[in-house]
């Protein structure tokens, strides 16, 4: 890193315009995918980098402006761990109302030295884009459309066959709407504006693009609501069973007549743009367009996460499992594995629009606490495990045992001798204590029950059995549960290591104390009684 701008010139300077989003002049950072300008024409370019000139060192060397990073090349977006990079690597260096950084590429190098303008500290040079208005404004949608344009080119091929070969019909009039819209926008990055002509061959799909966005939203809706009414793991599996097919289907025609929709309004902007400059009323039209545009893209992306999200996570834990798993789909049975392969290519696109879709978790590592009978099934137990568990949450402890019972310890032993016991699997996690039926878990995946740390009031551990049995009993606040470990468990390090993650998380609400408290009878009335 060198210790002044002028001796050691950059070729790259950034200027961020939203949060994680930057103006590129000059040479293009490696190790980044460039964004570039799409419906912002070559004079809108030109006086961008005239604003940021006026205001700001950042693009000038030597005292003169760089022919180099005269004209912006486009747009980059900056993940979070990039900007701190940026921001530690530029702290001891400043100039002329900007920084100089080293930027990390996307594999951790440092491969570009760069002049960065942060948001927060380039308030003039931000302050004269915002007089550019309508420039500004496409610029807003700039990056949601190159992600969006190339939303249904990414992994979706095995989608699209299946799309095809089920709704040819409705497939027809979809993919019909979709190669004209993106004609139009092809034609218009090529000219560099929305042509009078080039707008009239599509100024009246709206309407259809609405019908056919507005038709799969509902459908999806339809499905996320289903699946959220089904809060048991069994019923979400039995209904992606039955409703797999439609989903798959469903949630890919809305991505799109998504996109499809989204670069028609595109469209629209790039046009009310040739007459903002100079009419009020059209710039106005044009941050309408887009603001509307970006609220209904963040709803859909919403819509398509949640559905997403559930359906990988329930194909993946049916995937998991042994045996062949197979789901009837497209009039033929696939393998559970194919089809969550589809809907994990399909989240692997819908990613690019959204930064809350949860991705494969990694492998659960083996806990320190660990006790369980059949320890070579344990790594499949941990693959299910891990989509019960939070992208945040971590394994404490596992466990298998019989479960006694619900209810006192007394009671749950006396119900066990007569009708058996029933084996479980105990996780604990950082936050919360899950419990499974053994072979439900491994026959189907299901957990049967989640108890917050919160809602543990006391645990008892008891090791004088005869034949060296621990018990633990978990007393929540609704329920008494009752685990018994194998023979000479007693001295188990990991058994008692259990109990003691437990103990150390009984805990009684202020609230629960304060209304046993104001139950308590007064004490005279009581001394009065025995006096009589």
């Amino acid at each position: 890193m060198s210790s002044g701008p002028e001796e050691e010139p950059t070729e790259t300077a950034l200027v961020e315009v939203f949060p994680g989003t930057a103006l590129v002049f000059g040479r293009a950072p490696e190790g980044f995918d460039l964004i570039p300008f799409r419906l912002v024409s070559p004079e809108d370019q030109v006086a961008i980098g005239a604003a940021i000139a006026e205001t700001s060192a950042i693009l000038n060397v030597g005292g003169q402006l760089a022919s180099g990073l005269a004209q912006s090349q486009g747009l980059v977006r900056l993940a979070p761990q990039t900007l701190q990079a940026l921001k530690a690597g530029a702290t001891p260096i400043q100039s002329g109302g900007y920084n100089i950084g080293v930027l990390a590429g996307q594999n951790g190098k440092f491969v570009t030295q760069v002049r960065w303008l942060p948001a927060g500290d380039g308030v003039q040079a931000l302050g004269a884009l915002a007089n550019l208005g309508p420039t500004v404004a496409m610029i807003a949608i700039q990056v949601q459309l190159n992600e969006i344009s190339g939303l249904v080119r990414q992994n979706l091929a095995l989608t699209e066959t299946v799309l095809k070969t089920v709704r040819n019909e409705q497939w027809a009039e979809l993919s019909g709407l979709e190669q004209a819209v993106t004609k139009a926008l092809n034609e218009a990055n090529a000219v560099g504006h929305v042509t009078p002509l080039l707008w009239e061959n599509i100024a009246g799909y709206e309407a259809a693009l609405r019908e056919q966005r507005d038709l799969f939203r509902r459908n999806v809706e339809t499905h996320s609501d289903e699946l959220a009414k089904r809060q048991d793991h069994k019923e979400r599996r039995q209904y992606i069973e039955k409703n797999g097919e439609a989903i798959v289907l469903d949630l890919y025609s809305l991505v799109l007549a998504h996109k499809s929709w989204f670069e028609y309004q595109a469209l629209r902007a790039g046009r009310a743009r040739l007459s903002a400059s100079a009419d009020p009323s059209e710039e106005k039209l044009l941050r309408t367009i887009i603001d509307n545009a970006r609220d209904e893209y963040d709803q859909v992306v919403e819509e398509l996460t949640t559905v997403l999200d559930t359906l990988n996570r329930e194909l993946w834990i049916l995937a998991e499992l042994p045996g062949k798993r197979t789901l009837p789909f497209t009039g033929a049975r696939r393998s559970a594995q194919e089809v969550s392969r589809m809907a994990e290519q399909m989240l692997t696109a819908v990613e690019r629009l959204s930064d809350s879709v949860r991705r494969q978790p990694p492998t659960l590592e083996h806990p320190s606490t660990a006790y369980v009978d059949e320890g070579e099934r344990l790594d499949q137990d941990l693959r299910i495990l891990r989509w019960h568990l939070d992208p945040d949450e971590y394994l404490d402890a596992i466990a298998t045992a019989s479960q006694l019972g619900v209810g006192s310890a007394l009671a749950a032993r006396s119900v066990a001798r007569r009708l058996g016991s029933n084996r479980v699997l105990i996780a604990v996690t950082q936050r919360r204590v899950l419990t499974a039926d053994l072979s439900e878990f491994r026959d189907h995946g299901d957990v049967e029950r989640s108890v917050p740390n919160d809602e543990i009031r006391y645990v008892r551990f008891r090791d004088n059995d005869p034949d060296g049995q621990a018990e633990v009993d978990l007393i929540t606040k609704d329920d008494n549960l009752t685990w018994r470990f194998a023979k000479g468990s007693a001295s188990a390090t990991a058994v008692r290591g259990l109990g003691a993650l437990l103990a150390d998380r009984m805990d009684i609400p202020q609230v629960e104390r304060d209304a046993m408290r104001a139950a308590l009878p007064s004490r005279a009335p009581v001394r009065e009684a025995l006096t009589e």
